[in-house]
């Protein structure tokens, strides 16, 4: 028997009920992932913090910039990014089992979800380097053909009008165009067979007849992330503040910020994961979870046959 499809906000509600149904493993999953952000978030200010203030210094003295506290700051910003990117592709793909696992109705417990990781995790690394190729690939040619069209003439205003409206248009796709890349990383994750490009045509199959519904879920999602990533930005780079506030409130505001974030990202993975068995659904293919190597969870309060 086929379910009738969830619409936009069935979809929402669906993952709203996920978390509720099972608070206390998805709390558990939500603190795997939150304490190394927060503990990135520290030492970025108080490691990195400490070399941009000395940097910030010589500049304003307009003495010598000190090279050695240049190259420190360099590596500690590649070495801190690139702990930022692992925790955060870490934290995607648990998010997504995790969720998976609950929409399933399976008990499943949290060692079993990372073992799961440790051995299936070059897949969704290829899908997500793909995916963020092509956005920046996008990101690029936007920007180019915004830029191109502002210089017809600098000083008028109907370009300038049209260079918003581009912008906006710009933003718009590409928030159709990331359903689907969000889509490919959670198949990419689920599924064994599917990374990469094959994961990306994968997702254009799946969400096929459901474009639009995935626009609607990422404009959503977007609309609801956008000012935590205003706040985020606020606090790590509005320095007049920073002076007028302890080292203690200062952090606060950055650890409040990180937290949002990664709420934020680990809603939007149980959202794409609640979506992904939706297009399941409406291809009539059955629904089927494999975490791993010989580890494969099938649902108690749904089936969909051909």
């Amino acid at each position: 028997m086929v379910a009738t499809p969830l619409n936009v906000i069935g979809i929402l509600r669906e993952a709203i009920t996920i978390l509720a149904r099972n608070g206390k493993f998805m709390l558990q999953v939500m603190l795997t992932i939150l304490f190394p952000f927060s503990l990135i978030g520290l030492l970025h200010y108080l490691l990195a913090g400490f070399f941009i203030e000395r940097v910030e210094d010589s500049y304003e003295k307009n003495s010598p910039l000190g090279q050695k506290d240049v190259r420190t700051l360099i590596g500690l910003e590649l070495a801190l990014f690139a702990a930022f990117f692992f925790v955060c592709f870490f934290g995607i793909m648990l998010t997504i089992h995790a969720s998976a696992s609950s929409y399933l109705g399976k008990n499943t417990g949290l060692n079993d979800l990372i073992s799961s990781i440790h051995y299936a995790w070059k897949k969704p690394l290829i899908t997500w380097l793909c995916v963020s190729l092509f956005t920046l690939t996008y990101a690029v040619l936007a920007i180019v053909l915004i830029k191109l069209v502002s210089l017809l003439d600098p000083n008028s205003y109907a370009i300038y009008l049209w260079g918003w409206f581009l912008t906006i248009l710009a933003a718009l796709f590409y928030l159709y165009l990331d359903a689907s890349w969000t889509l490919a990383l959670v198949i990419s994750v689920l599924e064994n067979d599917s990374c990469g490009t094959k994961g990306l045509k994968r997702s254009e199959k799946l969400i096929r007849g459901r474009k639009i519904q995935g626009f609607l879920l990422m404009f959503i999602l977007t609309a609801l992330v956008v000012p935590i990533y205003v706040l985020l930005y606020v606090t790590a780079t509005d320095d007049d503040d920073d002076d007028e506030l302890g080292p203690f409130a200062q952090f606060a505001f950055r650890f409040v910020a990180t937290v949002l974030f990664c709420l934020s990202k680990f809603f939007v993975s149980v959202v794409f994961t609640v979506f992904y068995y939706e297009c399941k659904q409406s291809e009539g293919e059955r629904v089927v979870m494999e975490l791993g190597v010989g580890y494969s969870l099938a649902p108690h309060k749904l089936q969909v046959e051909f």
